[in-house]
């Protein structure tokens, strides 16, 4: 279910780039899935810059925020009034760590699109997600940028003129919130009981 916060985080910048940016063309926003095609197409030459590539860098259990009841028992949370079953929900709280690659062909768009991001990211900004599970939920999550790393500038103007490369700068993110959600069920059963009174 990670994939839903990397689609949620990649739903919400490229919503946040529109046509009136003064960049060349819009802002094209890659998921991890379409990171993967990229190399291809640079190959053929069809990429248009600047691209905005999400890649996750890191993700473990939150071992802060767990509960023991949540994750080996779970608590009840939704009824199938069709099935008549009960589900109960676990829930194991996680850490999710992204890396922004803002790639561009100069650096005046370079500038452009970190100063639009730091700003974004600089205090935490808070994204939902609706779980595809039995529980029909929607959980939100926050994301900030990481304060303790640096932006990371991969290439400038020396690499540029020197080989060629595009400029590339890294952007660290943190997440908060995030959480893995499972549901088990159990079928609820009728108990029939009779009272007898007896008046003395």
């Amino acid at each position: 279910m990670i994939w839903l916060y990397d689609r949620a985080i990649c739903k919400d910048l490229d919503a946040s780039f529109d046509e009136d940016l003064d960049l060349g063309s819009k802002v094209k926003v890659i998921d991890p899935e379409g990171a993967i095609d990229i190399q291809a197409q640079m190959n053929r030459d069809e990429v248009s810059y600047p691209v905005i590539s999400l890649v996750r860098t890191d993700n473990q259990i939150d071992t802060s925020r767990t509960n023991f009841t949540r994750i080996h028992k779970g608590v009840n949370y939704v009824i199938d009034t069709d099935t008549n079953e009960l589900y109960s929900e676990k829930a194991i709280p996680i850490t999710l760590n992204y890396d922004l690659h803002v790639i561009t062909t100069n650096i005046v768009d370079m500038d452009e699109l970190l100063r639009e991001l730091i700003f974004k990211y600089s205090s935490m900004y808070f994204l939902t997600i609706k779980l595809p599970y039995e529980g029909n939920r929607k959980l939100r999550f926050g994301i900030c940028i990481d304060e303790s790393s640096q932006i990371e500038h991969t290439s400038g103007v020396y690499e540029h003129i020197s080989a060629g490369k595009l400029y590339e700068s890294i952007l660290h993110l943190r997440c908060e919130g995030c959480m893995l959600i499972t549901y088990t069920a159990a079928k609820l059963k009728r108990t029939v009981q009779s009272v007898e009174a007896i008046t003395r």
